[in-house]
């Protein structure tokens, strides 16, 4: 039945919606169908994945081929606006040019058409075709008379120079088509044209190849799922965000920050269709606009500021009714930003909009309603949305405690607070955390009785069951540690013992796990980390990894004497291994597994019936090397190499000072000069000893006292040889 399942798409799907692969097998079987018996899958396939342009195009191409053009049109407007998805818009161009031939006005539909999809898609690296179908359209539209042509040549120089400035790839065929169009037209003014655009092209160039090593990996045709948390996932969002980051810095050096937010907002677009499902992109990408949009309000470009506030809504819009209409984060956002616009109504509806949403747990949404309520009406108003909080069923202990303390402190009024703590507590008595809200709450205010009160309550409520009185039993002995007396303290503590014993019974239980919460304050214990899980503390609170903190500074980890093996192994020089297993076990997280084979190669470690693999830092030293197959030849026998080394004996030549200052057949004095003429006039003094210049340099040294003939030497040989700066050479030639 499982394999059924597997090779079955239906199964495969009721089980995970978002089977790609099955909707996939689906949509193959689907297309040879005619679309009047498959509109209903098509419908649930763009249900189901909305942002896709991969599955919208197959949708209108299924609708296309039966001419349905009213259709075509209907879910032309459904998706084209919102996904920018740029095989969809190539599409839709192809669809206007042709289908709309035949009517009167068709050029200038086909030229709103071409400027819309820049608009929408012009930044996009793979609109090239699109540019192109742009320019051939105008080079073929009739113009009558040097008015019209001259509009016409405007118009197809204004979508070259749009098209230069974008990066994208084919960049250098647009480059060629726009010098010959200008030569083509005037041959001296194009000289100064494509000398001004030359600045562009050049640059665009340049971002582009840095735009392929940037996106190098990104699957741009992925589908947004929810995200499993597997490692190809974390990749593709780290390499969006990494994308992302470097639009931000401005890698055109535009300086019309209106050009930069657009590149920006389109990338975040780009990632949004792939990474539909993560909330953090939603949310950074309206930060972004708010952002820009009160930068350019600062700038003085109100009207684009306002564009941007007005798609700032939109991409709310289409979160909170599309992927994430169930994400609270940006619903709250939402809220915020229209706070600051103060469109107070607007604010209302989305919190309303949010709590219509019967599966959603609405407490936190009351909260923040409150908390919008009590900023814009005040406390009083609030006061109604606590009412209406009380009467849904769904809502939480939470709301209770907010409530209280916004009485506490926005109206000063601790009477109700504490009516609204004791109106819970009739409601949300078998909760342990809204009883420990409420004593906080009270010894806060100091009310030690009250405190006590609350706490043997909640303690002898038989509504709370004893494993659930844990917690309660832990501060009720945190507070009389700090207030009571010590005859108070005893007999909590005798009390906390017998609840414990009763909620755990498996765990065999001893007065000094218990009696350590009675002297640790914070992060402070009076024992060692060691000695807390000999003592099994750590169990008894049920923390999955040891605890850190220590009465006194960590010792060191010894890598000398008798403990070091231990500490190496894993023991760290104490008794918790021991004490977890019962006997000393080593650190296996450095071990490395044996493979048995016959033959190896020089890339691992050989023993003895098998191989080691190497390190893991080697092995991804050899995973970024090319394969051995690149390498041909000459082999060398490296141990034979490094033996004829080691045994080779170099010569040492040293020379004698003599008393008439000559170093063996030179002077002294003539060696210094060279020394330092080399340091002078070359960067690599080892192009000098190379060259022959050097010889006659030592035929000259007999006279080489001679201050005119050594700057001449200087100048001219050493100078024009030695040096590899061009600068130095042509001024010594000129010196000559």
């Amino acid at each position: 039945m499982s394999g059924f399942s597997i090779r079955n798409p239906e199964r495969r799907i009721e089980s995970n919606p978002f089977d790609v692969d099955a909707w996939n097998l689906l949509l193959r079987e689907h297309q040879s169908r005619p679309i009047d018996q498959e509109r209903e899958f098509y419908e649930s396939l763009v249900t189901q994945f909305p942002n896709s342009g991969r599955y919208w195009r197959a949708y209108i191409e299924h609708e296309l081929r039966s001419k349905n053009f009213v259709e075509v049109e209907a879910l032309f407007q459904r998706c084209l606006a919102n996904v920018l998805n740029i095989d969809l818009w190539k599409c839709y161009i192809v669809y206007v040019s042709e289908t709309k031939g035949t009517i009167e006005k068709y050029r200038e539909t086909m030229a709103k058409t071409f400027d819309f999809a820049l608009e929408k898609i012009g930044m996009d690296v793979l609109a090239f075709s699109i540019y192109q179908d742009y320019i051939a359209f105008l080079k073929k539209v009739p113009a009558i008379g040097q008015y019209a042509e001259n509009q016409r040549i405007t118009a197809v120089r204004r979508v070259y120079q749009k098209a230069l400035a974008t990066p994208m790839h084919n960049l250098d065929t647009i480059w060629a088509d726009y010098c010959a169009f200008e030569k083509n037209i005037n041959m001296t003014l194009a000289e100064k044209l494509i000398a001004e655009r030359g600045k562009d092209y050049q640059n665009s160039r340049r971002v582009e190849k840095d735009l392929q090593s940037m996106t190098r990996g990104l699957n741009r045709q992925a589908v947004s799922v929810p995200p499993k948390g597997t490692a190809s996932e974390s990749k593709q969002v780290e390499l969006w965000k990494k994308y992302i980051a470097w639009e931000k810095t401005n890698p055109l050096g535009t300086e019309e920050y209106g050009q930069l937010a657009r590149r920006v907002v389109y990338t975040y677009e780009q990632a949004l269709l792939s990474l539909g499902y993560y909330p953090d992109i939603w949310y950074e990408a309206a930060m972004f606009l708010q952002e820009a949009s009160q930068t350019l309000d600062e700038k003085g470009d109100v009207k684009l500021a306002q564009a941007l506030k007005v798609e700032c809504i939109g991409l709310y819009e289409r979160a909170i009714t599309g992927l994430m209409k169930e994400s609270k984060l940006l619903y709250f956002a939402y809220a915020d930003f229209q706070e600051e616009q103060k469109k107070f109504d607007a604010v209302k509806e989305i919190y309303n909009r949010l709590l219509a949403i019967e599966q959603i747990n609405p407490t936190l949404t009351y909260v923040q309603l409150m908390r919008f309520i009590r900023r814009t009406e005040g406390p009083n108003n609030a006061r109604l949305v606590f009412k209406r909080a009380r009467e849904d069923k769904r809502t939480g202990y939470q709301v209770f405690v907010a409530a209280a303390h916004m009485e506490y402190n926005c109206m000063k009024d601790a009477d109700v607070a504490i009516r609204v703590f004791k109106l819970g507590l009739k409601k949300y008595e078998n909760e342990p955390e809204f009883g420990l809200a409420y004593a906080d709450f009270l010894s806060n205010m100091n009310e030690d009785n009250n405190t006590r009160v609350v706490f043997e309550r909640i303690l002898t409520s038989s509504k709370l069951p004893a494993d659930r009185q844990i917690r309660i039993w832990d501060r009720f002995l945190d507070f009389e540690s700090c207030v009571g007396d010590l005859a108070s303290i005893l007999k909590v503590e005798k009390r906390r013992k017998i609840a414990y014993e009763e909620a755990q019974k498996d765990l065999g239980m001893n007065h000094s796990m218990l009696v350590i919460d009675r002297y640790k304050f914070m992060d402070l214990m009076p024992c060692s980390g060691d000695q807390l899980r000999l003592i099994g503390y750590d169990a008894l609170k049920g923390n999955d990894t040891p605890s850190t903190s220590t009465s006194s500074n960590p010792k060191p980890v010894p890598t000398r004497g008798p403990q070091a093996a231990s500490a190496i192994m894993g023991g760290a020089g104490g008794h918790a291994d021991v004490a977890r297993y019962g006997f000393p076990r080593p650190d296996i997280s450095q071990m490395i597994p044996f493979k048995p084979r016959v033959n190896c190669t020089a890339s691992f470690h050989p023993v003895p019936g098998g191989v080691y693999p190497p390190p893991p830092a080697a092995a991804h030293l050899m995973s970024l090397l090319p394969p051995p197959t690149c390498f041909i030849g000459p082999f060398v026998n490296v141990e034979a190499l490094c033996s004829v080394l080691s045994q080779t004996q170099l010569p040492s030549l040293q020379y004698d000072k003599s008393e008439n200052g000559m170093i063996g057949p030179m002077n002294e004095a003539d060696v210094k000069k060279d020394l330092y003429q080399l340091l002078a006039t070359t960067s690599d003094p080892s192009a000098v000893v190379r060259s022959s210049a050097l010889a006659d340099l030592k035929r000259k040294r007999g006279d080489s006292d001679e201050e005119d003939e050594y700057s001449h030497l200087q100048s001219s040989t050493i100078g024009s040889i030695g040096s590899r700066d061009a600068y130095k050479r042509r001024m010594n030639k000129k010196n000559e």
